[in-house]
């Protein structure tokens, strides 16, 4: 087994644990077997496919440390040194938080090695100090890859002191981060099951996960945006945010700030961790250990809203056998965590896409106002063909499943047509995810443009619905939820995004010509888009169970 390096250095402390009362070989061997499978492990920032090219872990440090670049260059700002540290520490602190809470949960939360580990000759003490080297490991992992570069940047700009001190300041984030995520399980697990726990902890990795794609998407723009040259003021929220905590040591010790309220803040910043630590220590671990049974509990209610589930796919459904699966995909797409992990990342890009185009020509503008009045004047509202791209291939997770081996039931059942399976399917997932988001798209435009563009984006729709089916044509037949998530299509999935490009730049072009050229144009985009999707929505579920059968193999 692979012997860490991070272990060899605890070799050199054994003394030290053996006086603490830790069965310091036991303690290593359980550390190491918890290293082990941490670098097998698939993160919340990385997909599938990349976790099994790679080492997961050494793969989400790579991610994290891209993001450490453009969080370590805002230090280079000329703008005051408490709103940049402000910044900095705040980006750390939200990366580190939603990270310790999406994909660090299986061991803050775990149940398994108490019930096999205690039950054998393991005290207690060394079990929870290998749990507690090991958290220590990997806040520490991703910390300095976050702040890495920040660190760097802040050694050559402000010299050794300023390394020192945000390294410090780096200590208090990642105990005031590990504190933070173990009370805010406790109070879960206090007042809720063990099921909603799971759905919270499946909300906040689609929001780190929509938060690190929007980032990737804005970097770049971001120095042109923002002119951070302002002065700043300590209001009465600067208290409540942890960000202001950790930044005013900074402006104390560098900018030659000594008024009362950064020391008043840097005084915080020291206090509430470690007021966090007694806390924890003296009030909720005991009660935290308890709580964790709670985790084995399946927890209740998934039939509520059936009646009106039934009313919908009676109107939606002419035929029977699709109502059942339209029922079934929309139970499905409510219950799989993973599968919302895949979509809402697409899902909130397709909202804001046209936006960040958009905030391209900011930097042009001579003012928010006049950059506001120029997009509202122009056709900038067709940038929403970029939503259709993101949402248009999107159907084809519908056929992954984390309970994929109980697709066994397609057999069994008395079904001759697998065409309205999928049509039933397909019904749902536009129902559930495509027509309410495109909708809020749509309140956001009209925000912008007006009610004048209405049936531009009817016309809009119509071409999504008819980029939906193309796709759909042209990719592999699946049942919903038949496949693993690892049988990924690859360069398949990759064809079916440059074909969507291409229809949706034609589509774009083929609209603004209409527009341009005809006071009606978007009438008669619509009436076409409509008589085309009619036409395709009838063809596109002719499907035989050969079919099928030869494209999943």
């Amino acid at each position: 087994m692979r012997d860490f390096l991070f272990l060899k250095f605890l070799d050199r402390l054994k003394k030290l644990f053996f006086t603490m009362g830790v069965d310091y070989p036991v303690m290593r061997r359980i550390l190491q077997v918890k290293l082990v499978m941490n670098s097998r492990r698939s993160a919340t920032v990385i997909n599938q496919e990349q976790s099994e090219r790679k080492n997961p872990y050494l793969a989400s440090l790579g991610i994290y440390a891209f993001m450490g670049v453009f969080i370590g260059l805002l230090i280079l700002l000329s703008s005051p040194l408490f709103l940049k540290m402000s910044i900095v520490m705040g980006m750390i602190l939200f990366l580190l938080l939603t990270t310790m809470i999406s994909d660090f949960s299986s061991v803050l939360l775990d149940v398994q090695d108490r019930a096999i580990l205690l039950t054998r000759p393991v005290s207690v003490k060394t079990l929870n100090a290998a749990k507690l080297l090991y958290i220590l490991y990997y806040l520490a992992g991703i910390t300095l890859a976050l702040a890495g570069v920040s660190l760097i940047v802040g050694l050559f700009k402000y010299g050794g002191w300023f390394f020192l001190t945000m390294f410090l300041i780096l200590i208090l984030v990642c105990c005031f981060s590990l504190l933070f995520t173990a009370i805010f399980y406790f109070a879960i697990l206090h007042l809720f099951s063990g099921e909603k726990l799971r759905d919270i902890i499946n909300y906040f990795q689609i929001i780190l996960t929509v938060f690190m794609t929007v980032v990737y998407q804005l970097v770049g723009r971001m120095f042109n945006l923002v002119d951070l040259n302002v002065q700043i003021a300590i209001h009465w929220w600067s208290y409540l945010l942890p960000s202001s905590w950790f930044a005013a040591p900074f402006a104390i010790l560098f900018s030659g700030e000594h008024r009362a309220a950064y020391f008043l803040l840097s005084a915080i910043g020291i206090i509430v961790p470690v007021l966090a630590l007694i806390l924890y220590i003296k009030a909720a671990a005991p009660a935290f250990e308890q709580n964790l049974q709670k985790l084995n509990s399946a927890g209740g209610g998934r039939a509520k809203g059936l009646s009106g589930l039934h009313k919908i796919s009676a109107l939606l459904c002419a035929n029977h056998d699709e109502r059942v699966f339209f029922e079934f995909t929309c139970s499905m797409l409510k219950s799989e965590r993973k599968l919302k992990l895949r979509l809402f990342p697409s899902l909130t890009l397709g909202i804001i896409m046209p936006f960040i185009i958009l905030l391209s020509f900011a930097h042009t503008a001579t003012s928010m106002s006049d950059f506001l009045k120029t997009v509202s004047q122009g056709k900038y509202y067709l940038y929403a063909y970029f939503s259709i791209v993101m949402y248009s291939t999107l159907f084809s997770v519908v056929g992954k499943s984390e309970s994929y081996r109980g697709a066994w039931i397609y057999k069994a059942m008395p079904v001759d047509d697998p065409g309205l399976v999928l049509r039933g399917a397909m019904k749902a997932f536009l129902y559930k995810y495509i027509v309410p988001f495109y909708l809020l798209t749509c309140m956001i435009f009209i925000l912008f443009w007006g009610i004048r563009i209405i049936p531009d984006l009817l016309m809009l729709f119509m071409n999504l619905i008819l980029v939906v089916l193309l796709i759909f044509l042209a990719s592999k037949k699946e049942l919903p939820f038949s496949q693993s998530f690892s049988n990924e299509q690859g360069t398949g999935s990759m064809g079916l995004v440059l074909l969507s490009v291409l229809l949706c730049g034609s589509m774009a072009a083929a609209h603004n010509l209409l527009i341009t050229r005809l006071s009606y144009g978007a009438a008669l985009g619509l009436g076409i888009s409509t008589v085309l999707t009619v036409f395709l929505w009838r063809k596109s579920f002719h499907i035989s169970w050969d079919q099928i059968t030869r494209d999943a193999e």
